[in-house]
């Protein structure tokens, strides 16, 4: 189809200046000048913008283009050029694909997002979902940026079970494109204790496991502390540490959590409950990177990073304990911005979330999208649940359209009434979370 080769930083030769927008769309937008206009305009002088139908894609036609928008184009017809833009790419260039599509394409884009992740060829892809040329010109300089990173991790969904099946933790904005290199620079540069803070659903157990991947070490060892943390510190210790034969009637020795890592990771989730047993136990380790089996006469070197994750404000985790216990936690931070700040990650969180809905409908009619007007409301809501209140959100929405009135897009209300139920505007756990 296209042949991609410039550098960003490359000088062109020739009299016809290099282009910088590429616009692949349906021949009749190319009818609507006034709307291609708008496009132009986000073109720096001396470059160049061109419109090419997908009639006229050939394979041998080279593309000379800084970023390629495919506008409104059905996501199953976009394969060859996301192909080109992944090689381009892995040949050092920075070429970078803009999918703009309607709301009533957010099932087709969901199933090729998915298809692409499992493929390894999802990668220099932007985001934007408009009604109109108009739209998606007012949105373009926002996405006319580079791609530094990959666009999605792939993870087991349960990392310590063998033959998990995996899941797409999707990475398009700026600002969790951002969050990605400063935990693969931490995992690099010897960081092996941080705390992961944002709310809940945000994705913090994804990017743990992304440290892990990077360093490359052990094993990935997750302990969730809400649920482990009885009080009962024989329990905590022999949960972390493990303990030798005979340590209780009839035990069989154990290794703990510390000593399953190995050199890898040891993940703690809901580290709001590091305290009392828990922090008892920890103490030696944190202070000294050692830690005795419940029951042994001897030490052992602590060789895992630990990693923490919490959804608690850090106001809330500095009045858990006193000062002197906080300090000992001594974590960098990693702070995970909340999906509502990260439109193109929600729009692959809706997308992928709407054609998992739609895959098993046999009886029902599966809605192909959303209306705009829908699409706005999930823009503007608050979203203390992150990515799990927008897929509880969608859950209830889908079955009510399906189920219920059979519309190919998910209306307003549908919409509504799912915020209504699991995504409330006030609700008294806000205020504990660590983005209120």
């Amino acid at each position: 189809m296209f042949g991609i080769s410039s550098k960003l930083e490359q000088p062109q030769t020739g009299t016809r200046p290099p282009a910088y927008l590429t616009v692949v769309g349906p021949e009749m937008l190319r009818a609507d000048r006034d709307g291609l206009a708008l496009l132009q305009k986000h073109v720096p002088e001396g470059r160049r913008f061109e419109f090419i139908s997908p009639l006229e894609q050939r394979q041998d036609a080279p593309l000379q283009s800084d970023f390629v928008l495919s506008l409104f184009v059905d996501p199953t017809q976009i394969d060859a050029v996301a192909d080109k833009v992944v090689e381009a790419r892995k040949n050092g260039y920075a070429t970078v694909l803009i999918v703009a599509i309607y709301t009533s394409q957010l099932v087709a884009l969901g199933n090729w997002l998915d298809k692409r992740a499992i493929a390894g060829r999802l990668s220099g892809v932007r985001l934007m979902v408009g009604g109109d040329l108009g739209a998606i010109a007012r949105q373009l300089p926002e996405r006319l940026l580079p791609v530094p990173e990959e666009n999605v991790i792939r993870m087991p969904a349960s990392a310590e079970i063998e033959n998990s099946v995996y899941k797409n933790f999707f990475v398009f904005s700026p600002e969790l494109q951002a969050l990605v290199a400063r935990v693969r620079g931490f995992a690099r540069n010897g960081v092996t204790r941080a705390i992961l803070m944002g709310g809940p659903g945000s994705g913090k157990t994804t990017l743990a496991y992304y440290y892990y991947l990077i360093r490359g070490l052990g094993q990935w060892v997750s302990v969730n502390l809400a649920a482990e943390n009885v009080g009962d510190k024989a329990a905590i210790k022999s949960l972390l540490c493990g303990h030798v034969s005979g340590a209780f009637p009839g035990a069989a020795a154990r290794n703990g959590a510390l000593t399953t890592a190995r050199d890898g990771v040891c993940f703690m989730d809901e580290s709001h409950e590091i305290a009392g047993a828990v922090m008892e136990v920890l103490m030696e380790v944190l202070d000294q990177g050692q830690y005795m089996p419940y029951g042994a006469s001897a030490k052992r070197q602590m060789e895992c990073a630990l990693l923490y994750a919490t959804n608690r404000s850090w106001a809330h985790l500095q009045s858990g304990v006193n000062l002197d216990e906080f300090t000992r936690l001594g974590a960098a931070r990693l702070e995970v911005p909340e999906l509502n700040r990260r439109e193109e990650d929600m729009i692959a969180v809706v997308a992928t979330a709407l054609s998992k809905l739609a895959a098993p409908c046999k009886e029902w009619k599966a809605p192909t999208g959303i209306t705009l007007e829908s699409w706005k409301r999930m823009r503007e809501c608050r979203w203390h649940g992150n990515i799990r209140g927008v897929i509880r959100v969608l859950e209830a929405a889908f079955v009510d359209t399906a189920s219920r009135t059979g519309d190919s897009l998910i209306q307003l209300a549908e919409i509504e009434r799912g915020i209504e139920m699991w995504e409330p505007k006030t609700h008294h756990s806000h205020q504990i979370y660590a983005a209120a």
